[in-house]
């Protein structure tokens, strides 16, 4: 194991002692577990553990204390096995605002149940190994899904019961894509993004360079957009309290 990996596990079995196992922890990947301090400037916000309410409030906290932090790379790794629907699906409106990314890690941990939520209304999504993603029955989230474009084969899975988990396939995942149809179309839109084209990029077929004022594009407008929307739930959150 890596001196990363060791540091990345020694994280996450101190956060499993000092937090209560009905309560997500919210931490950036180079936290110094000695200092308590944050010693770099590189490094995505985790949410690890179980989803419960008061959690939207403590990730919006989370990221207002240093927006600009969290804003710089604008993505969310999700390691969560249980959790409210109620409280994911607000966690899910934000990201989608966010225009966030979120990703799965073998080293944080899967995403399960609510937790899909999260993962389904990311901007772009993605994991790294098999059997982290997987889904089961969710009370009352059915029209989000929808809304989100999950695919109808996908969403059969949810009618699985309750003790049944359903890992997401290669298929699924492809199936379900790696940016979600509400931000292919913000792209679309803002920037003439031509799917067509970033398929022959990513495939070699063409350079980069066919892609460059698309990008720029989105980079420009998609950090003024989710910097407008963290100002705007951070206000909202403000009068709340």
């Amino acid at each position: 194991m890596t001196a990363t990996l060791k540091c990345i596990a020694a994280l996450l079995a101190a956060v499993a002692l000092a937090t209560p196992l009905s309560a997500a922890e919210f931490f950036y990947m180079d936290h110094d577990l000695l200092s308590g301090k944050y010693v770099g400037d590189s490094g995505p916000l985790v949410l690890s553990g179980e989803i419960v309410p008061g959690d939207y409030e403590r990730l919006l906290g989370k990221i207002g204390q240093d927006p600009e932090r969290y804003l710089e790379q604008n993505k969310l790794i999700v390691a969560s096995q249980a959790g409210e629907v109620a409280e994911s699906l607000r966690i899910a409106t934000l990201v989608k605002a966010l225009l966030s990314e979120v990703t799965v890690d073998p080293q944080t941990g899967p995403c399960v149940g609510a937790c899909f939520l999260i993962y389904a209304a990311a901007s772009e999504r993605a994991t790294d190994g098999p059997r982290l993603v997987g889904v089961q029955h969710l009370e009352g989230a059915g029209e989000f899904l929808e809304v989100n474009g999950v695919p109808a084969q996908l969403l059969a899975e949810f009618a699985r019961p309750m003790s049944e988990i359903y890992w997401l396939t290669p298929a699924d995942e492809h199936a379900l894509g790696a940016k979600s149809p509400a931000f292919a179309r913000y792209l679309q839109t803002r920037c003439a993004w031509d799917s067509a084209v970033e398929r022959e990029v990513v495939s070699g077929k063409r350079t980069f360079a066919a892609m460059s004022a698309a990008l720029e594009c989105r980079a420009r407008v998609t950090q003024s957009d989710a910097r407008k929307a963290l100002n705007r739930a951070l206000a909202e959150r403000a009068s709340r309290r």
